[in-house]
Order: structure tokens, then C-alpha cells, then sequence
């Protein structure tokens, strides 16, 4: 399994059929605005999307965890690649 970070949603047509099914995305900072529209299984770190004001607006397929998961995944993965 890859973890794919992306912190910029204007990254996004850059990478998005990079990803394969085992692999894992993480939103973060200002990716979190990717969950809205674009992705549509990922996980989003769950500070950022609060700061953000998102909360009630991110749907149920976006999966909201804390920095402690962030580093499990990251610590569980084979590789990570940080798209910014």
C-alpha cells in the first residue's frame, strides 16, 4: 500500500489516476476542500476540515482522522509520496 498525501487541490489533475485500489489518500490542509467534490474514498484530516468550516459538509466516504492515524497509515504503508 502507497499513502498519497495531497495538501493543494489544484494538484489534483496531476495525480489522481495515479492511484491504485490498495492505496490510501489522505487530504490534509487545504486538500480537504478535494473531499467536497473530487474524491470520493479517502481519508481527511479531520483538524484541517474543522478549521476550514467543513465539517457538515464533507460526506460519509471521506473518513475523518486525527494526526495519531495519519502517522499509523504512514507508519503501515510501504511508501509515501506527499503530492504539493
Amino acid at each position: 500500500m502507497i499513502v498519497h498525501t495531497i495538501n493543494k487541490p489544484d494538484i489534483w489533475p496531476s495525480c489522481n489516476e495515479l492511484f491504485t485500489q490498495d492505496d490510501e489518500l489522505i487530504l490534509l490542509e487545504d486538500g480537504v476542500y478535494l473531499a467536497l467534490d473530487k474524491v470520493s474514498k479517502a481519508c481527511a484530516i479531520q483538524a484541517d476540515v474543522e478549521a476550514r468550516g467543513l465539517l457538515d459538509r464533507v460526506p460519509g466516504s471521506i473518513r475523518l482522522i486525527d494526526y495519531p492515524d495519519f502517522v499509523r497509515l504512514c507508519t503501515q504503508a510501504e511508501k509515501v509520496c506527499a503530492w504539493f
